[in-house]
């Protein structure tokens, strides 16, 4: 990482796992291929995982400027999955909050979710 910066620990809230499972269930049920749906898991996890090094990569959110978010896909055409986190260099971790594809309007959602 070029901007020096100490490696953090990346953790999922409660939410952000269940999107990821929710994620590969998705998978399994368009694609009909266990192999396929552990395939994107796996390339989500290893997104999710840079994090650890690459938090200063996230860009931050209009409304919510306290948390960032970062875009994987796996082309350049399609969808993805907006991976939206919190980084706490005081406490060492990145908190990753949220796995939301990006179709879905995710200021909205997290207004719901914050009750704000």
């Amino acid at each position: 990482m070029a901007s020096g910066k100490p490696a953090l620990t990346v953790c999922l809230s409660p939410r952000a796992e269940d999107d990821l499972w929710a994620i590969w269930g998705d998978n399994l049920e368009r694609y009909q291929d266990v192999h396929h749906a552990d395939g994107y898991l796996d390339f989500l996890r290893t997104g999710i995982n840079r994090l650890a090094t690459e938090y200063g990569e996230g860009r931050p959110m209009a409304k919510y400027p306290e948390f960032k978010f970062v875009t994987l896909k796996k082309s350049r055409r399609g969808h993805g999955h907006f991976v939206i986190f919190r980084v706490s260099e005081s406490e060492q971790i990145v908190k990753v909050l949220r796995v939301l594809h990006t179709r879905m309007d995710v200021e909205e959602r997290l207004k719901k979710e914050l009750d704000v």
